[in-house]
């Protein structure tokens, strides 16, 4: 079809062998690319019961019909495993310049598996695929990787994806990076390139996959780029926007969780950050630029450069750690990316670590502390390089280390992924997001708490929220498939856009009403991945704490998610999604 290359990669890295695939185009019609052939491939290829961390764990990575168009914010390939933070279905995707050159390369899916005997990267050139040698890049932080597997490849166009010292050492939130400042951040997809001894992929595409209809789809992109609004929130402070607004509705989890209040949040609200924004970085053919590139030129931190701190890392250092200094959170960003592991979860375990230190769960000398700078900088070293007790311990993520430190009614996860920096007590849309993800809490799959946070819908109401949540969910769902970042959600990819861009790129004509059954067959996919790992309606459920325990101050005092209130929605999602009473899909 046009729109798509139909070649997979296989690459077998216990035997050395590459085999180029086609991928039907019946597969390509029900499962559009992106995630939802990811996930068709994981749950069909993958054994029930596996080991993450074994050679027979699977890394999927996949493009879209979408990618290296004209169309703008399509910079985003998609990874696919079983994760080792999780031990389910886990997803993970990232921006930059790196999804370009594996479309342009002239592939759809890239399949690794097995293990290789020594360190190794791929390296991919169009129809050139060598494992090359890595051991001189082992022990190496993402950064240098990058920078070495370029030197090496001698090209300047080549795109790195790499590991740092984290996946190498199975950080079960370790991530992999590219372009620096972009990470495959949730659910441990570097842990798992760790455990097959590899270390990058490099890719250099000069294909040119074929459009049905050029002339129709720039129009069309040439409209949608007239009606872009001057002022982008995103574009002027990027997500950083988002501090202010979550904690005046007292949604901005602090003290690990405890609150969703944090007193000192002007230290390190968007204001904050414009002291030590450089400019502006946007991935490929982005015209929002929500990156900011940031340095600090002064103070202990002096000489950290690095893309962020977004909300996301902000929330989780800042109002969990209560770290109230901003060049503090933008030098933990960088130790994260350079170590490659996930600055949400490691915000979450260090927050997990000064609450069982405070209650007495955690021996340390000296104990940590909330507020302690110094204290969580040297953790995320400890953690990247699972140094010492603690640092080896909190590797682990938070459902595991939890239950070693005795207190699992303390952690704050879904199904072993921490959430985001967004309370579910004040927005109870989300509160439902995170307990249907079958990767565990994630706010991506609906990205509910915008609305909600907004005023667009009264975020303490339950009434009505399952088929909001769903109809969100499923055009998520067709981003990740086709592949396009969210922050264009309303920008480029309304319900009305999409059918539209889809016939332009393939030439075959869609519904909105076809979308919406082709996303819910993806998320179902994944919900049966789940199943057969053991999920069900047992483990939709959210943190006591959310449940039982009422924001203490703000503008949600005194809000829970009853576990009424919870039940009701579920009974009515798994309706929506065709599913039983206890979640369980349909046969396959």
């Amino acid at each position: 079809m046009d729109g798509y290359s139909g070649t997979s990669l296989r690459i077998d890295l216990t035997s050395g062998q590459v085999k180029r695939e086609s991928i039907p185009d019946e597969d390509l019609v029900t499962y559009i690319g992106g995630k939802g052939l990811g996930t068709k491939t994981l749950y069909k290829e993958l054994e029930s019961g596996i080991d993450p961390l074994s050679p027979k764990n699977k890394l999927i990575l996949t493009v879209g019909p979408f990618t290296a168009t004209i169309i703008p914010t399509v910079s985003r390939h998609g990874l696919f495993f079983k994760s080792p933070l999780t031990g389910v279905y886990g997803e993970s995707y990232s921006g930059g310049f790196f999804a370009p050159e594996v479309k342009k390369a002239g592939y759809e899916m890239i399949i690794i598996e097995g293990k290789a005997p020594k360190p190794t990267y791929i390296s991919i050139t169009d129809d050139l695929v060598e494992l090359k040698d890595a051991q001189h890049f082992w022990g190496l932080d993402s950064h240098e990787t990058e920078d070495g597997v370029k030197k090496e490849v001698g090209d300047k166009a080549v795109r790195v994806s790499a590991i740092g010292p984290g996946g190498e050492k199975l950080v079960r939130f370790a991530c992999i990076s590219n372009d620096y400042g972009r990470q495959a951040g949730r659910g441990g997809a570097g842990a798992v390139m760790g455990s097959k001894n590899l270390k990058a992929l490099a890719v250099r595409g000069t294909k040119k996959t074929k459009v049905h209809d050029e002339e129709k789809l720039r129009s069309y992109v040439t409209e949608l780029l007239q009606k872009l609004p001057k002022e982008l929130p995103l574009r002027n402070v990027g997500t950083p926007v988002m501090v202010d607004l979550e904690n005046k509705l007292g949604t901005f989890p602090t003290h690990y969780w405890h609150k969703g209040f944090f007193k000192d949040h002007t230290a390190i609200n968007a204001e904050a950050m414009k002291k030590i924004v450089v400019r502006n970085k946007a991935c490929f053919n982005c015209p929002i630029a929500c990156g900011k590139l940031v340095s600090v030129t002064d103070g202990k931190y002096a000489g950290t450069e690095v893309e962020g701190p977004e909300y996301e890392t902000i929330y989780a250092f800042g109002g969990l750690c209560e770290i109230a200094d901003i060049k503090a959170i933008a030098k933990a960003n960088d130790l994260c990316d350079r170590l490659g592991i996930d600055t949400m979860e490691t915000g979450n375990m260090i927050a997990l670590a000064m609450e069982a230190c405070e209650v007495g769960k955690m021996k340390m000398d000296p104990k940590i502390k909330f507020g302690d700078t110094d204290a969580a900088i040297d953790m995320i070293y400890k953690i990247g390089k699972c140094e010492g007790p603690a640092g080896t311990l909190l590797s682990q993520g938070v459902r595991k280390a939890a239950a070693l430190l005795d207190m699992p009614e303390i952690a704050i996860h879904v199904k072993g992924q921490s959430p985001a920096g967004y309370d579910a007590r004040g927005l109870k849309g989300m509160g439902l997001g995170y307990a249907v993800g079958p990767a565990g809490a994630s706010h991506l799959r609906s990205n509910i708490y915008a609305p909600e946070s907004r005023g667009m819908i009264d975020r303490f109401a339950t009434e009505g929220k399952p088929a909001f949540l769903k109809n969100l969910e499923d055009r998520m769902a067709i981003l990740d498939s086709a592949i396009c970042c969210h922050f264009g959600r309303d920008l480029f990819f309304t319900w009305n856009d999409l059918p539209k861009l889809f016939e332009f790129i393939t030439g075959r004509p869609t519904t909105e009403t076809e979308l919406h059954e082709k996303a819910n067959a993806i998320i179902t996919n994944a919900r049966r991945f789940g199943t057969r790992e053991g999920i069900s309606r047992k483990d939709d459920m959210l943190p006591r704490r959310f449940m039982e325990e009422p924001l203490p101050e703000g503008g949600s005092q005194g809000s829970v998610v009853k576990k009424e209130e919870l039940d009701k929605m579920l009974d009515e999602y798994y309706a929506l999604r065709g599913w039983t009473a206890e979640g369980k899909p349909p046969p396959d």
